[in-house]
């Protein structure tokens, strides 16, 4: 199994992204959603998702600040012989227990940094800017799954 790792600090967008993708796979006929689950750890948006895309599986969660945020999904991915995973995690630390348990699961893990605005915009209104920045970047995710299912 292949992994994407969206990477970056907390509450930089990483999930948001990841819900973007979630909603482009949805509506391209081409990938067909094979499991949907909402995450009930002390968040409401978290979810877990496995399509099909030319033959291939492609598993999706916005969990992955913990190592046990990952197991559950991951349980699910690997039982559905998922040929590829994109996942969100804070960092590419190595002490991040996510980190290591993604290590754990492939050899083949494909770091993405998450785009972000820097803090000195923080006196514009940029809510529009950021959704776009997010909905630019779960389109190039997509393009890398494509590249690599």
């Amino acid at each position: 199994m292949k992994i994407i790792a969206l990477h970056g600090k907390g509450g930089c967008g990483k999930s948001s992204v990841l819900r973007y993708l979630y909603s482009l796979l949805t509506g391209d006929f081409n990938y067909s959603q094979l499991y949907f689950y909402r995450e009930n750890i002390e968040r409401i948006n978290d979810i877990s998702a496995m399509f099909e895309f030319n033959g291939k599986k492609l598993g999706l969660t916005t969990l992955g600040d913990s190592e046990k945020d990952l197991k559950r999904p991951f349980e699910v991915f690997q039982k559905e012989n998922c040929d590829l995973v994109v996942c969100a995690v804070r960092s590419r630390d190595t002490k991040n227990g996510a980190n290591s348990f993604l290590k754990s699961q492939s050899k083949e893990i494909t770091w993405i940094k998450k785009a972000y605005i820097d803090t000195y915009h923080a006196k514009c209104d940029l809510n529009e800017t950021y959704k776009e920045l997010n909905m630019l970047q779960a389109k190039a995710l997509r393009e890398e799954i494509e590249k690599q299912i």
